[in-house]
């Protein structure tokens, strides 16, 4: 579904959003078009992505666009909100917007990931969303690298659903890195706990990661939030959000 469509349902159902745009599909003209319908709609918090190449996704054989990255996107926001188009036309109405972008803590070098994050704060960004964390040490050595004090950083947690998963992710998707320690912890729970058969055995010890991993991440310095990314695993949200005590704070 539409990020912003789903934005606007939630936004109807008392609950704020935060919406995604990929620079992979969409051109200038439509990054300014879909600012504009997002701030008629209300939508204030945006995140921009420059997005994964098709070939890594279920249509590979979709063109890319990829007319300017998400720095440039962040520029661009940026610039909306001074009042005017890329144009340079005078706008009917300011739009404002609350600009995050992400960062990959496990991505080499990290000298230059962590410049890009000062670039993307410096095109606009306010916020951060974090690729998945599994890896704690390497994660907080990261952001020693980084302004933690003058950004918001959002922390992503992915459920793993079994060892299977884990290994995919390791090798197929760029920007994971799940230590081993974690995937042994997924195999023995595979030889099964009292009462529970192999398979909900290994989805509890899942949780139990996520969890723990929480827990850990929450404790460092700079960290404001949790994305919790359930991959087809819808299921276990109420549980992780109940169990690490991740309830909306009262406005």
């Amino acid at each position: 579904m539409s990020s912003m469509v789903c934005g606007h349902i939630l936004l109807n159902a008392g609950i704020e959003p935060i919406i995604q745009m990929s620079a992979r599909d969409r051109n200038r003209v439509l990054f300014q078009s879909e600012l504009y319908g997002a701030h008629a709609l209300g939508l204030e918090n945006v995140l921009f992505i420059t997005g994964d190449h098709t070939l890594l996704g279920s249509h590979p054989k979709t063109k890319m666009v990829y007319d300017i990255d998400s720095i440039q996107a962040l520029q661009l926001a940026k610039h909306l909100m001074s009042g005017k188009d890329l144009a340079g036309a005078d706008l009917e109405g300011t739009p404002q917007f609350f600009l995050g972008s992400t960062f990959n803590p496990y991505a080499d070098p990290m000298p230059l990931q962590a410049m890009r994050v000062s670039k993307k704060k410096q095109a606009g960004a306010q916020f951060f969303q974090t690729q998945a964390i599994y890896d704690i040490p390497r994660f907080e050595k990261f952001l020693s690298h980084i302004p933690v004090e003058d950004i918001k950083i959002i922390a992503g947690i992915i459920p793993l659903k079994g060892p299977k998963m884990a290994l995919f992710m390791n090798q197929r998707i760029p920007g994971f890195k799940i230590p081993d320690t974690m995937i042994h912890r997924l195999e023995m729970a595979g030889n099964g706990l009292a009462g529970l058969d192999k398979r909900t055995a290994i989805r509890a010890e899942g949780l139990n990661i996520a969890v723990e991993t929480i827990e850990q991440v929450r404790e460092l310095p700079g960290i404001d939030g949790i994305h919790i990314m359930a991959v087809g695993w819808e299921e276990s949200l109420p549980e992780i959000v109940k169990r690490s005590g991740l309830l909306p704070r009262p406005r």
